[in-house]
Protein backbone atom coordinates (compact mmCIF):
# COMPACT_ATOMS: atom_id res chain seq x y z
CA UNK A 1 0.00 0.00 0.00
CA UNK A 2 1.35 3.40 -0.87
CA UNK A 3 1.01 6.17 1.65
CA UNK A 4 -0.09 9.74 0.24
CA UNK A 5 2.51 12.11 0.90
CA UNK A 6 0.93 14.78 -0.93
CA UNK A 7 1.39 18.00 0.77
CA UNK A 8 -0.72 21.45 0.38
CA UNK A 9 -0.74 23.40 -2.78
CA UNK A 10 0.00 26.72 -3.06
CA UNK A 11 -3.77 27.69 -3.72
CA UNK A 12 -4.87 25.87 -0.32
CA UNK A 13 -1.91 27.81 1.34
CA UNK A 14 -2.70 30.91 0.06
CA UNK A 15 -6.89 30.54 0.76
CA UNK A 16 -5.97 28.92 4.33
CA UNK A 17 -3.34 32.32 5.25
CA UNK A 18 -6.17 34.56 4.10
CA UNK A 19 -8.83 32.77 6.19
CA UNK A 20 -6.71 33.17 8.90
CA UNK A 21 -5.92 36.29 8.19
CA UNK A 22 -9.87 37.63 8.13
CA UNK A 23 -10.40 35.92 11.11
CA UNK A 24 -7.23 37.91 13.24
CA UNK A 25 -8.81 41.23 11.37
CA UNK A 26 -12.17 40.54 12.68
CA UNK A 27 -11.68 39.96 16.35
CA UNK A 28 -9.28 42.68 16.37
CA UNK A 29 -12.02 44.83 15.08
CA UNK A 30 -14.33 43.22 17.51
CA UNK A 31 -12.15 43.84 20.45
CA UNK A 32 -11.45 47.22 19.53
CA UNK A 33 -15.22 48.10 18.98
CA UNK A 34 -15.91 46.86 22.54
CA UNK A 35 -13.15 48.66 24.18
CA UNK A 36 -14.37 51.96 22.23
CA UNK A 37 -17.98 51.03 23.77
CA UNK A 38 -16.69 50.49 27.29
CA UNK A 39 -14.85 53.49 27.05
CA UNK A 40 -17.84 55.86 25.73
CA UNK A 41 -19.83 54.03 28.40
CA UNK A 42 -17.39 54.64 31.23
CA UNK A 43 -17.42 58.61 30.05
CA UNK A 44 -21.19 58.78 30.06
CA UNK A 45 -21.45 57.78 33.06
CA UNK A 46 -18.56 59.72 34.65
CA UNK A 47 -19.93 63.02 32.84
CA UNK A 48 -23.43 61.93 34.54
CA UNK A 49 -22.03 61.52 38.11
CA UNK A 50 -19.76 64.79 37.90
CA UNK A 51 -23.08 66.87 36.61
CA UNK A 52 -25.14 64.96 39.28
CA UNK A 53 -22.15 66.39 42.01
CA UNK A 54 -22.30 69.73 40.50
CA UNK A 55 -26.06 69.90 40.61
CA UNK A 56 -25.78 69.00 44.21
CA UNK A 57 -23.15 71.67 45.05
CA UNK A 58 -25.98 74.11 43.58
CA UNK A 59 -29.00 72.27 45.77
CA UNK A 60 -26.40 73.10 48.68
CA UNK A 61 -25.96 76.87 47.70
CA UNK A 62 -29.71 77.13 47.34
CA UNK A 63 -31.13 75.53 50.60
CA UNK A 64 -28.92 77.66 52.29
CA UNK A 65 -30.24 81.30 51.39
CA UNK A 66 -30.43 83.93 54.09
CA UNK A 67 -30.76 87.34 55.37
CA UNK A 68 -27.86 89.15 53.54
CA UNK A 69 -24.65 90.96 55.37
CA UNK A 70 -26.77 94.08 55.33
CA UNK A 71 -29.87 92.50 56.54
CA UNK A 72 -31.41 92.32 53.05
CA UNK A 73 -33.64 89.46 52.71
CA UNK A 74 -32.47 86.38 51.56
CA UNK A 75 -33.64 86.25 47.85
CA UNK A 76 -32.72 89.65 45.88
CA UNK A 77 -34.41 87.99 42.18
CA UNK A 78 -35.91 85.33 40.94
CA UNK A 79 -36.62 84.66 37.03
CA UNK A 80 -37.19 81.43 34.94
CA UNK A 81 -33.40 81.95 33.81
CA UNK A 82 -31.92 83.21 37.15
CA UNK A 83 -32.19 83.79 40.84
CA UNK A 84 -29.89 85.47 42.87
CA UNK A 85 -29.80 84.96 46.75
CA UNK A 86 -27.86 85.68 49.85
CA UNK A 87 -25.90 82.64 51.63
CA UNK A 88 -22.92 81.67 53.54
CA UNK A 89 -22.73 78.34 51.17
CA UNK A 90 -19.09 77.30 52.25
CA UNK A 91 -19.54 78.19 56.11
CA UNK A 92 -16.89 80.75 56.52
CA UNK A 93 -18.78 82.93 58.19
CA UNK A 94 -19.50 85.63 55.41
CA UNK A 95 -22.56 86.11 53.73
CA UNK A 96 -22.06 86.24 49.87
CA UNK A 97 -24.47 87.59 47.02
CA UNK A 98 -25.04 84.54 45.08
CA UNK A 99 -26.30 83.95 41.43
CA UNK A 100 -27.18 81.12 39.23
CA UNK A 101 -28.19 81.67 36.08
CA UNK A 102 -28.61 79.89 32.31
CA UNK A 103 -26.66 82.02 29.57
CA UNK A 104 -26.29 80.44 25.63
CA UNK A 105 -25.56 76.93 26.54
CA UNK A 106 -24.48 76.96 30.34
CA UNK A 107 -25.03 77.28 33.54
CA UNK A 108 -23.15 79.87 35.55
CA UNK A 109 -22.39 80.76 39.54
CA UNK A 110 -21.95 84.74 40.30
CA UNK A 111 -20.40 85.06 43.78
CA UNK A 112 -19.52 88.71 45.30
CA UNK A 113 -18.17 89.02 48.86
CA UNK A 114 -19.67 92.16 51.19
CA UNK A 115 -17.60 94.75 51.48
CA UNK A 116 -17.27 97.95 54.19
CA UNK A 117 -19.69 98.48 57.28
CA UNK A 118 -22.62 98.28 56.49
CA UNK A 119 -21.62 95.63 53.79
CA UNK A 120 -22.41 96.13 50.09
CA UNK A 121 -22.14 93.96 47.50
CA UNK A 122 -20.50 95.59 44.32
CA UNK A 123 -21.44 93.71 41.00
CA UNK A 124 -18.49 94.90 39.48
CA UNK A 125 -16.47 92.32 41.54
CA UNK A 126 -18.44 89.28 40.71
CA UNK A 127 -16.51 86.16 40.35
CA UNK A 128 -18.42 84.10 37.96
CA UNK A 129 -17.30 80.08 37.33
CA UNK A 130 -19.09 78.05 34.49
CA UNK A 131 -20.80 74.88 36.37
CA UNK A 132 -22.22 72.79 33.31
CA UNK A 133 -22.16 73.20 29.89
CA UNK A 134 -24.03 71.66 26.92
CA UNK A 135 -27.29 72.83 28.51
CA UNK A 136 -30.65 72.69 26.70
CA UNK A 137 -33.39 74.07 27.98
CA UNK A 138 -36.85 73.33 25.52
CA UNK A 139 -39.23 75.87 25.46
CA UNK A 140 -41.62 73.19 27.22
CA UNK A 141 -39.48 73.65 30.20
CA UNK A 142 -38.26 76.12 32.83
CA UNK A 143 -34.49 76.27 33.83
CA UNK A 144 -36.29 78.07 37.45
CA UNK A 145 -39.53 77.11 38.66
CA UNK A 146 -40.84 78.65 42.29
CA UNK A 147 -42.85 77.18 44.55
CA UNK A 148 -44.88 79.00 47.94
CA UNK A 149 -45.83 77.35 51.27
CA UNK A 150 -48.91 75.62 49.91
CA UNK A 151 -47.11 73.08 47.62
CA UNK A 152 -47.47 69.51 48.53
CA UNK A 153 -46.36 68.28 44.77
CA UNK A 154 -49.31 68.62 43.22
CA UNK A 155 -49.67 72.58 42.64
CA UNK A 156 -48.11 74.57 40.19
CA UNK A 157 -45.74 76.71 39.98
CA UNK A 158 -45.72 80.18 40.80
CA UNK A 159 -47.68 82.48 37.97
CA UNK A 160 -45.44 85.70 39.32
CA UNK A 161 -42.40 86.18 41.11
CA UNK A 162 -42.33 89.98 41.40
CA UNK A 163 -42.46 89.53 45.06
CA UNK A 164 -40.09 87.12 46.44
CA UNK A 165 -40.88 86.71 49.76
CA UNK A 166 -43.72 84.23 48.71
CA UNK A 167 -40.44 81.80 47.68
CA UNK A 168 -40.44 78.42 49.67
CA UNK A 169 -39.03 75.89 47.24
CA UNK A 170 -36.99 76.18 43.62
CA UNK A 171 -37.43 73.55 40.79
CA UNK A 172 -34.52 72.86 38.72
CA UNK A 173 -34.88 71.10 35.47
CA UNK A 174 -32.46 71.18 32.50
CA UNK A 175 -31.14 68.58 29.80
CA UNK A 176 -27.51 68.04 29.34
CA UNK A 177 -26.04 66.45 26.15
CA UNK A 178 -23.00 65.37 27.70
CA UNK A 179 -21.60 64.18 24.60
CA UNK A 180 -22.84 66.14 21.64
CA UNK A 181 -23.54 63.72 18.50
CA UNK A 182 -23.07 61.00 20.48
CA UNK A 183 -25.21 58.42 22.18
CA UNK A 184 -27.17 58.51 24.09
CA UNK A 185 -28.12 62.30 23.43
CA UNK A 186 -29.36 64.70 25.75
CA UNK A 187 -30.28 63.25 29.37
CA UNK A 188 -32.59 65.37 32.17
CA UNK A 189 -31.83 66.73 35.19
CA UNK A 190 -34.06 67.82 37.67
CA UNK A 191 -33.93 68.70 41.23
CA UNK A 192 -36.21 70.20 44.12
CA UNK A 193 -34.43 72.54 46.54
CA UNK A 194 -36.20 73.60 49.76
CA UNK A 195 -34.88 76.56 51.43
CA UNK A 196 -34.17 75.75 55.24
CA UNK A 197 -34.56 79.26 56.32
CA UNK A 198 -37.59 80.26 54.64
CA UNK A 199 -39.54 77.22 55.98
CA UNK A 200 -42.78 78.57 57.40
CA UNK A 201 -42.36 76.12 60.50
Amino acid sequence: MMNDRRGFSLIEIIIVVAIATSIVVVVSNFSGNISLLNNLVSQQLQSKSNIDQTLQIITSDIRSAGPSANGAYAINSATTSSLIFYADNNKSGTIKRMRYFLASSSIYRGVIEPTGTPATYSTSSETITDMIDNVIVPTSTLFFRYYDDSYTGTQAAMTSTADVSGIRLVKISFFSDIKPKQSPGAQYFSQFIDIRNLRSN
